[in-house]
């Protein structure tokens, strides 16, 4: 009798593993490509140097899958440095006409995270002037996916469980029955789950449950990506930064010399608005409006932060304006394109250190880093060199945590 179960049970613990790998390799396929992917990926990495339609401190990617490989792009977007030391004509003459201006790499990025890039950049996006994906309005959450997939499979993966489980038990019935042996009469479910074995696992998913939570509530503490309060006054970036091209330092006047960027107060706004009184539409006249009558009456503009790191996070922003050299837009994003500002990364301690180790910083002819010594000598003797932030102590606990 054990020797005829014993092939049964071997066959049904193997088949469930079996059906529920069917079930879940065409879903992993399915996610390893994705446009939405794609457009989380190009936010986070690309849109402070890129459009797609447009060029920007890059070229514009719209067609690039025409004009390239993607065995080639997915070798210049991990790491153009290397394709050009291996001596690629093309990758060398793009960064020639670029002012051999330095693009990051991007190592951490697999071969279909580079695929959903060119993906979302390849399809079907807003033309030049109409808001694209992430700008304008509050963006939609690119990372914010629909569990009731998950749920669906879950409850087929039941489903299934709970038929083998039936069918064992018949099989072994029907074998009892055919050799003439006793079967023990089944127990109720009533009485299974409320035994020791099942209160236990109860218990064990309760624990779980209860750690995932708490895990996941603590990392998520105090993050706000996407993040688009009203503001007091409807002020656009678009406008200011995109179409009239003032830098951003003009009104974040401290951001060069101080920890903070600094609110800009109602007299920098009075500074063009004493002569600019009108906008362009009856509502942006209403707005400049709000800035007169703040003026007047002499009382702040009561900005909304967005950007607001944890207390025990120090953030300088002197120390990556002045001395790294580090675009406003690697952090805050495309601000020139946004009609209202809102929080474009995560600001996670994992996304800070990414940048410090992705991201190279100007270490020739730059004051602040003319103590690395040792790091100067083996540049020197190896010009091609890229220094990160990572290689200065950008990834010491204490750089951020003391």
């Amino acid at each position: 009798m054990q020797r005829l179960h014993d092939p049964l049970r071997y066959f049904l613990s193997f088949l469930f593993p079996f059906l529920l790998t069917l079930f879940l390799i065409p879903i992993a396929a399915q996610a390893e490509v994705s446009v939405e992917n794609g457009q989380k990926l190009f936010k986070q990495y690309c849109a402070s140097c890129h459009g797609i339609n447009n060029k920007m401190v890059g070229p514009a990617l719209k067609g690039i899958t025409q004009k390239r490989s993607e065995k080639w792009l997915i070798e210049w977007i991990r790491n153009n440095a290397a394709l050009r030391a291996a001596g690629d004509k093309d990758a060398i003459a793009i960064w020639e006409e670029y002012g051999r201006n330095e693009m990051p790499q991007f190592l951490s990025l697999t071969d279909d995270d580079i695929r959903s890039i060119l993906a979302y950049v390849e399809q079907d996006v807003p033309a030049p002037g109409a808001p694209a994906a992430g700008q304008g309005t509050a963006p939609v959450a690119a990372d914010k996916q629909s569990p009731v997939l998950l749920y669906v499979i879950a409850v087929v993966l039941l489903a299934i469980f709970l038929t083998l489980v039936r069918a064992n038990r018949l099989l072994r019935r029907m074998t009892a029955e055919a050799l003439g042996e006793p079967m023990p009469e089944p127990v109720p479910w009533s009485r299974r789950i409320r035994s020791p074995k099942a209160i236990a696992f109860y218990g064990l998913v309760a624990v779980g449950l209860l750690g995932f939570t708490l895990a996941d509530s603590a990392i998520r503490l105090g993050r706000s990506k996407n993040y688009t309060p009203e503001q007091p006054i409807n002020f656009s970036h678009e406008l200011h930064a995109g179409t009239l091209k003032i830098d951003c330092r003009y009104c974040h006047s401290s951001a060069e010399k101080s920890k903070v960027a600094s609110i800009p107060s109602v007299n920098t706004c009075m500074n063009c608005h004493s002569a600019v009184q009108q906008g362009r539409t009856p509502e942006g006249t209403a707005e400049i409006q709000k800035i007169y009558a703040a003026y007047e009456n002499n009382k702040p503009i009561q900005w909304v932060k967005i950007h607001n790191l944890p207390d025990h996070v120090y953030f300088s922003h002197a120390q990556h304006v002045t001395a790294g050299k580090i675009d406003c837009q690697t952090c805050h994003g495309p601000v020139e394109t946004m009609k209202k500002v809102y929080q474009y990364a995560s600001l996670s301690m994992g996304w800070c250190l990414n940048c410090h180790r992705q991201t190279e910083v100007q270490f020739q002819d730059n004051a602040y880093y003319t103590l690395f010594t040792e790091l100067h000598e083996k540049v020197k003797s190896n010009p091609d060199m890229k220094v990160t932030a990572q290689m200065t102590g950008g990834d010491e606990c204490q750089r951020c945590h003391y």
